[in-house]
């Protein structure tokens, strides 16, 4: 009987499925379409602005506090999963001292399997719950930094806020780097225009406030 391995628990990955070549585009908060089309009519052009949303995203406290908790959950897992594993191990031990021809094999064997069985579906869930808490809680954080956005766009004026997507070019691989660039959105932006920072400051503050109620 082969040894019984631990998987292991990485659901870090998905946060590039999560936010790969998000683009935010938003109006002021309040402004209906009858103004909107004044606007045009009247010439006036829109106010455009910037955001680095993964800069916001990393560094933003709710963000750190969900890697927290998936970190907290995915030890306890770990400690459960190293627990199974040993009963496993165990039952492995126990069934391999008698021989296949002993009347007690049988049962032992079927516990053997039966705890084995029980190791791999604790794993293969852990990690589901693991990548499924990961996804919910991004999603959760990156709808509250959309909602601070829309707040700073309005206080500064702004009307469309579109998605600065800084990146380390790959030059070690043609085609990654050719879709790096083919997936830039900004090219060419004034310092003033970048609304990152501000936002950042009013998400963290936005979220200490609620956390403290």
């Amino acid at each position: 009987m082969s040894s019984i391995r631990t998987a292991r628990m990485s659901p870090g990955w998905v946060l590039a499925l999560v936010f790969g070549g998000v683009l935010v585009g938003t109006a002021l908060m309040g402004r209906n379409d009858t103004r909107a089309a004044e606007g045009a009519a009247s010439g006036k052009k829109p106010v455009v602005a910037v955001v680095d949303l993964f800069k916001v995203l990393n560094e933003s406290r709710m963000y750190k506090d969900l890697k927290e908790r998936l970190k907290d959950s995915a030890e306890k897992k770990r400690a459960e999963a190293n627990r199974r594993e040993e009963t496993a191990k165990q039952a492995q031990k126990i069934m391999e001292a008698f021989k296949r021809t002993a009347p007690e094999f049988r049962e032992k064997f079927k516990t053997f399997v039966d705890s084995a069985v029980d190791y791999n579906a604790y794993v293969k869930l852990s990690q589901a719950e693991q990548i499924l808490m990961l996804n919910k809680g991004t999603w959760e954080v990156y709808q509250a930094i959309v909602e601070t956005v829309h707040a700073v766009a309005k206080d500064n004026g702004v009307d469309v806020v579109l998605y600065l997507d800084e990146f380390e070019p790959n030059l070690q691989d043609t085609q990654q780097l050719l879709a790096q660039i083919r997936q830039r959105k900004v090219l060419h932006h004034a310092k003033d225009v970048d609304l990152t920072d501000q936002v950042l400051q009013r998400f963290d503050a936005d979220y200490r406030k609620s956390a403290s109620k």
